[in-house]
C-alpha cells in the first residue's frame, strides 16, 4: 500500500516530523511519501493562510493523482479536503476528521489542544463543518507558533500539558487531540502523563485511509465530489489543467 501525506505548508522541519509520524502510524508494508508544496506559507496561523495553501495542496495533489492507494492532508484545518476528493477516486483523509472520528470512539467527549487562540476559532468553525461539536468538550490553545513548537517538542509539551490538565479536570475531556500536525512527536509524553487517550492526527489519518483501501473503498463521485466539471481555467498551473481536462484521477 502506498499513501501520500501532503504536509499543506512549505516548514521542512514540519514536514520531517510529519513523514515520522505517519511512518510511525502505518502498518508494516505501507510505504509512505511525505510531500509538501513548493509554494504557499510557512506555517498556517490563520483563515488567510489555510486558504493560500488550499490551493497549492490542490496543485500539488493534481501532479500526483494516480500511483497511490489513499491520501493524507497533514493540517489539522483540513485545507483543501473536499477538493481533492474530487480529484481522486482514491481515499483523501484530513487529519481533523480523522482525529475527531477515532476519538468518538474512545471517549464520550473530547478536547483540541492547539498552538495560538486565533487557531481556536478557525477549529471552532471545523467542528461546526464536521459536525462533531457536541462531543467537544473545549478547544484549548498556548501561545506559542507553529514554528516555534516545531523546533522545541519538549517545550511543547510542557505549555500543552498543563492546558491538557485542565481541560481534562474543568471542561470534562476524557481524550486530548492535537490540533497540529506537528504535534506528533508531543503525544506519547502528554499521553504518559495524562492517563488518557492522546490523539495525533497525522496517525489518526493514516490508519483510516489504510482501513479505507485495505477494502477497497473509494470516494463516491455521485455528486460532492464528482470530478470538476470540464472548462477553461486562466492562469493555472500545468497539474490543474491537466486535471480539469482529464477529470477524476484513477488512483
Amino acid at each position: 500500500m502506498r499513501i501520500l501525506v501532503v504536509n499543506p505548508n512549505t516548514s521542512a522541519q514540519m514536514t520531517l516530523d510529519i513523514a515520522r509520524a505517519a511512518r510511525e502510524g502505518a502498518q508494516p508494508g505501507t510505504e509512505i511519501l511525505c510531500l509538501s508544496p513548493e509554494h504557499g506559507p510557512d506555517t498556517i496561523e490563520g483563515y488567510t493562510d489555510e486558504t493560500i495553501a488550499a490551493y497549492h495542496t490542490v496543485d500539488l495533489l493534481a501532479g500526483e493523482r494516480s500511483g497511490y492507494d489513499g491520501y493524507v492532508i497533514a493540517c489539522f484545518g483540513d485545507p483543501a479536503v473536499a477538493a481533492c476528493r474530487e480529484l481522486v477516486a482514491a481515499p483523501v483523509v484530513g487529519i481533523a476528521e480523522a482525529s475527531f472520528h477515532m476519538a468518538s470512539a474512545l471517549a464520550h467527549r473530547w478536547s483540541v489542544l492547539t498552538l495560538l487562540p486565533r487557531l481556536k476559532p478557525v477549529l471552532e468553525d471545523l467542528l461546526l463543518r464536521y459536525g462533531v461539536e457536541r462531543r467537544c468538550a473545549s478547544v484549548r490553545a498556548v501561545t506559542l507558533g507553529v514554528a516555534a513548537a516545531a523546533e522545541d517538542h519538549e517545550r511543547t509539551a510542557e505549555l500543552l500539558l498543563p492546558e491538557a490538565r485542565r481541560a481534562i479536570a474543568e471542561d470534562g475531556a476524557e481524550a486530548i487531540l492535537l490540533g497540529c500536525a506537528g504535534l506528533g512527536p508531543v503525544a506519547a509524553p502528554l499521553s504518559g502523563a495524562l492517563g488518557v487517550p492522546v490523539l495525533d492526527g497525522v496517525s489518526c489519518a493514516v490508519g483510516l485511509v489504510e482501513a479505507l483501501a485495505a477494502r477497497g473503498l473509494s470516494t463516491s463521485k455521485a455528486n460532492a465530489f464528482a470530478a470538476p466539471e470540464r472548462g477553461p481555467l486562466v492562469g493555472a498551473s500545468a497539474n490543474l489543467e491537466a486535471a480539469y481536462a482529464a477529470g477524476s484521477g484513477d488512483s
